[in-house]
């Protein structure tokens, strides 16, 4: 498989923000465990956390971060029988 060359090497929304919603859910968690404490279900915060980084990101949008160059052929020049061939970014 061909290797895809990133612009940055800045994290994508959808990354940043399921790393930031797993943080809140162990602020809930700790904030649960100290001030109450018979709420406090040791195995519902781990099946929590995936559910949360699910929701986050399906509701954040990723702007493209790769770009594609497709060659797109330009319409016949009078002058010249050759058809130039042109790059696009998509």
């Amino acid at each position: 498989m061909a290797t895809i060359r990133q612009p940055t090497i800045n994290p994508t929304n959808k990354l940043t923000a399921s790393v930031i919603a797993v943080a809140i859910m162990e602020l809930l968690r700790v904030l649960v465990q100290n001030f109450w404490p018979g709420f406090d279900d040791a195995a519902l915060w781990p099946a929590l956390a995936p559910i949360a980084v699910f929701a986050v990101g399906y509701f954040i949008k990723d702007e493209a971060n790769v770009v594609l160059a497709v060659p797109v052929a330009q319409e016949e020049s009078v002058e010249t029988e050759v058809k130039p061939v042109s790059y696009q970014d998509f």
